[in-house]
């Protein structure tokens, strides 16, 4: 049974939270730091059917491995996004014209104020069950936001090149041999 603070966790399609999407090799860094947010979110998700014995360790752990998780690779993942890849397509479409990226945009806002009220939380031992299964629901459609349309518009306005020369300024989560 959910809690009834669960209601659109509940309502989640599993679908959303696997199958692979296809994207330019450049973009590969950032899409492997999305997968690894659906992880995130389905750990949330799967903190609300802990047995309430057991939950509010399970909620500190799912939130402290978010909060280790934008220290580690989501604080930049934005910064990449902003700084690298939307420069890029700005050469060619107005970012304000284009309904998508603005939200993208806004979400990132919203998504760094939703860690920095976590972290006070941690830090204040007044983790809030609602304010993670929030979280963890904007990190779920914000992947799904750019994967779905910010992604294939910018991949379908660059040409080949300027893809290519984005993937040296975009961070791999994993290195790849070579040879």
């Amino acid at each position: 049974m959910w809690p009834t603070w669960w209601p659109t966790f509940a309502r989640w399609p599993k679908s959303s939270l696997t199958g692979a999407l296809k994207r330019h090799r450049s973009l590969h860094p950032l899409s492997e730091h999305h997968h690894h947010v659906l992880v995130q979110a389905l750990q949330v998700r799967r903190a609300g059917t802990i047995p309430p014995s057991r939950h509010a360790a399970a909620l500190e752990r799912v939130a402290r491995s978010l909060v280790r998780f934008w220290k580690k690779t989501g604080q930049k993942h934005f910064r990449e996004e902003e700084e690298v890849l939307l420069p890029a397509y700005a050469r060619h479409v107005p970012l304000n014209q284009d309904e998508a990226v603005m939200r993208m945009l806004a979400d990132h806002a919203s998504i760094r104020a939703a860690f920095h009220e976590l972290q006070a939380a941690l830090a204040e031992r007044r983790l809030v069950e609602e304010g993670v299964a929030i979280l963890g629901r904007m990190l779920h459609d914000h992947v799904r936001l750019e994967e779905e349309q910010v992604f294939p518009r910018i991949e379908a306005t660059l040409s080949e090149a300027e893809l290519l020369a984005l993937a040296p300024r975009l961070t791999r989560l994993y290195r790849t041999k070579k040879g």
